[in-house]
């Protein structure tokens, strides 16, 4: 819910009272020493006597940097998603931006050995390394137009605290060297500079780097300076006895305006999500300002994801995976929920796993293409391994096929497209035909044989033991479909699929056998392995549209997908991450209770939306995906064959996801937090038949 909260008086927003403002506070603080404030320095170091015992400086606060999904408004207020914590450590995370190509987030980090180094989180590996590793500490990055360096703010080995630049490689250089302490900046234009300059009071001062000298513009001034997007102005938050402001200063004209109040008088960081609109925060909750009003307008609380004490603010520039909003924030300890019941430890046989691995991803199974013969045989292989663990049929007349109208069409290739890849030179699958769904069986039977075969989703069923919960449901899935079969490189042209995803489909029979087993959950588990995941979803869009049971009792689907080889990025052996954890309380349910899960920390690779999960969060149900893919160079290649697997590993993360398994079926329902579920997909109008 959207709430407004009145946080200015009209005379704040008037010219003269932005003068006026200013005037006094240069007055005030004409007679206080302009600099030497120690407790505003960035190392909170001091200078002390050459023979002074050395003090042990007081540790920074333990914080962690947030990634935000920011949707913007356009005349309205932006949207904001689920917060994702991207350090998650203990110790000071702080001062995050982003490069101009909205491919890496810039943070301080101070570890160990209270070094403060910037790091740079790349957002497609997740990996976070120090941009330069210096005997000195550095602070507040800042990177160029050309993301060929950083600026930051260095304390140098005599605690001197200037603006420095470094570059992605080679030398720092300090830019103003006569200007110090510098706490933080801005840069308004190619050659024009904003400086907070540490004091008593901080003054804000202009330098230009074509000339000498700085100009001192406002004192007692706060932290946070800005350019505003689309101008050369920049904005600062002006501390005053009648309260505090977020100004307009513009180096051209040296006109300074007030535009509106803070948020709250402990609320001096703001950030502008576009040339019209600020955002900021109290605690956990997020703030926006529209130019030309008066009140902050709540947008979003992230209490939910047990953070609070929200400070520092970035906003990435438009990107292809759209626009992130960075927070400072200080987590909070996750409550977690009792177990209704103690849960087997499941053993895992990872001779089991490699048996089914080589078969299923055999050269036999032809890579599995929707609708191929070698497909069909896997279909076939997977109905009778339900059976075989004692799943009941949950297909089509008393089967365990779920079967789909599929219509075949020319491929369309792309010469030299995907060179070395699956497909060759016709992407996905080559010169084989391309599956597409049709709507009905109807649509089907007017096609001419030869251009219209049949897929099928693979279901079986364990039957909830408790009389209420019994009648709701948890899906289990993967999707056995692969590439096929494709241009051949060094004389192989099967896609097995080991990772992608027979690794999952193994899982599934693997999770069945052990629930079997065990003591009989309370809600309806049904395993389904499904089809044309690799050409647009088929199989979820059918079973969507034509569920085994009801969406509206399907409490959660749990999607397994590429477990079959270790990720170092989450802990190698045995670890496994989820899919928008973040997004629903679902993560945090099954790692504080069943198993060792992390979130994904690729955001830039889009995973959430790219297995079969993505179908049936859009349908309202909370659905993740659980994997250790570690971006292998395999993936969706020939070399993904059964011999790359770890099936130790498999065997450890299936393991686990049993007892998780058990937990969903047994447990409280997840639900989706605040901005974590997707929309709902626009509806397509499907081209006519043969093009």
């Amino acid at each position: 819910m959207l709430c407004a909260m009145t946080v200015t008086a009209s005379q704040h927003r008037r010219p003269e009272f932005a003068r006026a403002l200013i005037n006094a506070t240069l007055v005030a603080a004409m007679s206080a020493p302009l600099f030497g404030a120690p407790s505003l320095l960035l190392a909170q170091t001091t200078q002390r006597p050459a023979n002074a015992p050395a003090t042990t400086p007081a540790s920074p606060p333990s914080t962690d940097v947030y990634l935000v999904p920011l949707t913007p408004g356009g005349a309205a207020l932006p949207k904001v998603g689920a917060p994702l914590n991207v350090t998650h450590r203990a110790g000071y995370d702080n001062q995050p931006s982003f490069s101009n190509d909205s491919k890496y987030l810039f943070y301080t980090s101070t570890r160990e050995d209270a070094q403060s180094d910037i790091y740079r989180y790349n957002f497609s590996t997740g990996l976070a390394v120090p941009v330069q590793k210096t005997k000195e500490s550095e602070y507040s990055a800042f990177s160029t137009a050309a993301d060929d360096a950083v600026t930051v703010i260095r304390v140098e080995a005599d605690s001197t605290q200037r603006l420095w630049r470094m570059p992605n490689s080679g030398a720092p250089s300090v830019m103003f060297p006569s200007v110090k302490p510098v706490g933080y900046f801005a840069q308004a234009d190619d050659s024009t500079w904003a400086l907070f300059v540490l004091g008593q009071p901080a003054t804000l001062q202009i330098a230009h780097t074509n000339r000498e000298g700085t100009e001192t513009v406002a004192r007692n001034i706060g932290r946070s300076l800005h350019r505003i997007p689309g101008t050369k102005r920049v904005s600062f938050v002006q501390k005053g006895a009648d309260g505090w402001f977020v100004m307009s200063f513009d180096p051209a004209t040296k006109t300074i305006d007030t535009l509106v109040a803070t948020v709250s008088k402990n609320s001096e960081d703001v950030v502008w999500a576009d040339s019209t609109t600020l955002l900021s925060a109290t605690g956990s909750k997020l703030f926006a300002w529209k130019k030309g009003t008066a009140t902050w307008t709540e947008i979003g609380d992230f209490g939910y994801a047990s953070l609070n004490s929200i400070t520092r603010l970035a906003v990435s520039p438009a990107g292809r995976g759209g626009q992130w909003l960075a927070i400072t924030a200080v987590p909070l300890k996750r409550p977690a929920a009792v177990p209704s019941r103690a849960y087997p430890d499941d053993k895992i046989d990872p001779r089991s796993i490699q048996r089914g691995i080589d078969i299923l991803a055999g050269d036999a199974m032809e890579g599995r293409r929707t609708g191929s013969p070698g497909s069909a045989r896997a279909a076939q292989w997977l109905m009778e391994q339900f059976k075989s663990v004692g799943l009941a049929p949950g297909g089509d007349s008393g089967t365990y096929l779920q079967n789909i109208p599929i219509e075949l069409v020319a491929p369309v290739n792309i010469p030299g497209a995907n060179a070395g890849r699956a497909g060759g030179g016709g992407g996905r699958g080559g010169s084989q035909p391309r599956p597409r769904a049709l709507q009905s069986w109807a649509a089907w039977d007017t096609l001419p044989a030869e251009r219209r075969v049949k897929g099928s989703n693979v279901v079986g069923i364990i039957k909830g033991s408790d009389p209420v919960l019994g009648n709701e449901v948890v899906l289990v899935t993967a999707h056995y479909d692969h590439l096929g079969i494709s241009n051949p490189i060094a004389g192989d042209s099967i896609n097995n699929g080991a990772d992608d995803d027979a690794s999952g489909c193994i899982s599934l029979i693997e999770m069945a056998r052990a629930l079997r087993k065990g003591p009989r959950p309370k809600r309806t588990v049904i395993f389904v392995a499904i089809t044309g995941e690799e050409v647009g979803g088929i199989g979820t869009s059918w079973y969507l549209a034509h569920p085994i049971r009801p969406l509206a009792n399907t409490v959660v689907d749990l999607n397994m997908e590429m477990i079959a080889r270790p990720d170092s990025l989450v802990g190698g052996f045995g670890k496994a991450w989820l899919t928008g954890y973040e997004r629903s309380t679902m993560g945090d349910l099954l790692s504080a209770n069943a198993m060792d899960l992390v979130p994904d920390l690729r955001p830039g690779q889009q995973f959430f939306i790219r297995s079969d999960n993505i179908g049936f969060a859009s349908a309202g149900i909370p659905a993740h995906t659980i994997s250790s893919f570690n971006l292998h160079p395999d993936y969706h290649t020939v070399r993904d064959n059964p011999n790359t697997i770890d099936a130790a590993h498999m065997a450890n993360v299936i393991s686990q996801t049993a007892r998780a398994l058990r937990f969903l079926a047994d447990g409280p329902r997840p639900t989706w937090h605040p901005g974590g579920q997707p929309p709902a997909p626009q509806p397509r109008v499907q081209p006519p038949r043969g093009n």
